[in-house]
């Protein structure tokens, strides 16, 4: 090890581990704000200087592949991260919580209620620490958190990573979004078959509720005419609002009592209709930092507060 220490600069091995993050040199390029000859310069000498290709080259367009060698210096680039993250994680030990940084991820479903809350309340007691939030799909927020790019990170559905760590879960039932002056307005639940008739909006494929809800819909025989289709459920919550059309949705976490916008939340009880999974994940075997350990204590305390309030005062269906 202290040998390949000895023949790698850090500048060099930079530029690789972002070649292979990103899957190509013109995207590490971007993302580094770095001229592609440069980091073609540095990945060449790094070949030279270890005496051993780490990517293979091949014609046209795709992501990058790692050769044998390649794979062994990215071992080593990870378990820099990680000594680094420790070195840190030691030296704010000795600070306590006067200072630190969080990356965080979660899908947008959640930026409206309940996390500028949390993440108010959180910098009011720890005003050195900061946070970097990465807003996105699950797969990808998944996907992220074992990269190590970030600390933590919320998910919705069934993520399938054995590396994965969940701190805290939970399953949220649906509901239906239904506008004011709706012919379904006043329905103390319904079922799907209820809504077959009326039009929806409807996530697309890069988030993971759309495969649940079309397999919900095909279930039920339902073909929905789809009057807005996007990634964003702020959107679908804000146009059934303003009376475009139904939307499936879950209620608010910090409080699930309360009237939405516009419109109303009515239960959606139907055996094919299944809860969302919520979890908070960490990668497994990573060692965090104090501030991120303090953070996710703070989040799940708030979490299971918001959730015994939610059985405790449940709506009524």
């Amino acid at each position: 090890m202290e040998l390949l220490l000895s023949l790698v600069s850090t500048t060099s091995l930079r530029y690789f581990a972002e070649i292979v993050r990103t899957g190509s040199l013109r995207a590490a390029s971007e993302n580094l704000y770095v001229a592609a000859s440069a980091i073609s310069r540095q990945l060449a000498m790094l070949e030279e200087s270890l005496g051993a290709p780490l990517l293979e080259r091949r014609q046209g367009r795709g992501t990058v592949k790692l050769t044998a060698a390649g794979e062994i210096l990215m071992r080593y680039h990870k378990n820099i991260v990680k000594e680094s993250g420790r070195l840190h994680s030691e030296i704010e030990a000795l600070q306590g919580l006067k200072r630190g940084h969080v990356n965080f991820g979660m899908p947008e479903s959640l930026t409206r209620d309940f996390m500028p809350q949390f993440f108010s309340g959180f910098a009011k007691r720890f005003p050195g620490i900061s946070f970097s939030v990465k807003v996105g799909g699950s797969p990808t927020l998944a996907e992220m958190l074992l990269q190590d790019d970030l600390d933590a990170c919320f998910t919705f559905g069934e993520i399938a990573f054995q590396d994965l760590s969940v701190v805290y879960t939970r399953l949220l039932p649906l509901f239906v979004l239904v506008p004011m002056g709706h012919p379904l307005v006043g329905r103390r639940f319904l079922r799907l078959s209820d809504c077959a008739e009326y039009s929806f909006s409807s996530l697309d494929s890069s988030l993971w509720a759309k495969q649940q809800s079309d397999e919900m819909l095909a279930k039920a025989k339902i073909r929905p005419r789809i009057a807005l289709e996007t990634n964003s459920y702020e959107l679908m919550r804000n146009v059934a609002g303003e009376g475009m059309c139904l939307t499936f949705t879950t209620r608010p976490l910090e409080d699930p009592l309360a009237p939405p916008r516009a419109g109303s939340y009515v239960p959606l009880n139907d055996p094919r209709a299944k809860p969302q999974r919520l979890a908070l994940s960490v990668h497994k075997g990573r060692s965090l930092p104090i501030p991120v350990e303090a953070f996710l204590s703070d989040l799940t305390a708030a979490l299971r507060q918001a959730e015994k309030r939610a059985n405790t005062n449940k709506a009524p269906s």
